[in-house]
């Protein structure tokens, strides 16, 4: 994914969209698109359906040009539109199968973190926690986990995507933090937790 040291360039590449290049555009949905699919998947098993997102998403930010301003965080601007985007398609056409915390859709998290623990850890270590990430955690918790840790959100962001309060964004992944420690302990929920940051900032395409 992009690092903070491009943070810069994707600002000024964006300020050229807005200002009339069409080839920043194309820079920037090229140098996205992996991420975008990466983070939509998450929410639908439809990756046709994800791609057709992705490609409306654009289509819109060029069709709305003129009201576009400069964004701070150009990595989390398109993620959330593209959320938005996909929430808007599953109400028009209900063939997503999006999370939504009162039909309890489950949220589809994979963690790299099963190539990613050091080669003295256990495959039962790693067994463990992927089962525990798929039986024990709930749908928020998976979701907020997944954009806390693999997308490196900070809680406001969260609280925007997930469309809740900051204070029960930051609460509700405590807990889920408290959970995997109780489960794993100390020495070993660090080194989970170090695996999905490695992972992180090591793998562009890998959220």
């Amino acid at each position: 994914m992009p690092d903070s040291g491009k943070i810069d360039l994707y600002q000024n590449i964006w300020q050229k969209f807005i200002e009339g290049d069409d080839e920043a555009l194309s820079s920037i949905y090229f140098e996205f698109f992996d991420i975008l699919l990466n983070f939509g998947m998450k929410y639908s098993s439809d990756r046709f359906m994800v791609e057709d997102c992705i490609q409306n998403l654009f289509v819109s930010i060029l069709k709305n040009r003129r009201s576009q301003k400069p964004v701070a965080n150009l990595r989390f601007y398109l993620t959330k539109a593209l959320r938005n985007q996909m929430l808007y398609e599953y109400r028009k056409n209900r063939k997503l199968v999006f999370v939504d915390e009162h039909r309890g859709t489950d949220f589809r998290i994979t963690y790299s973190i099963e190539n990613s623990l050091i080669a003295s850890e256990t495959e039962e270590i790693r067994s463990r926690f992927l089962d525990m990430v798929r039986k024990d955690l709930s749908v928020r918790q998976k979701e907020s986990l997944y954009l806390k840790f693999n997308c490196g959100f900070d809680y406001e962001q969260i609280s925007e995507l997930m469309q809740i309060s900051v204070e029960s964004a930051r609460t509700l992944v405590y807990r889920t933090i408290k959970s995997i420690r109780a489960t794993f302990g100390e020495e070993y929920s660090n080194l989970i937790f170090f695996s999905i940051l490695r992972s992180f900032y090591t793998l562009p395409t890998a959220f």
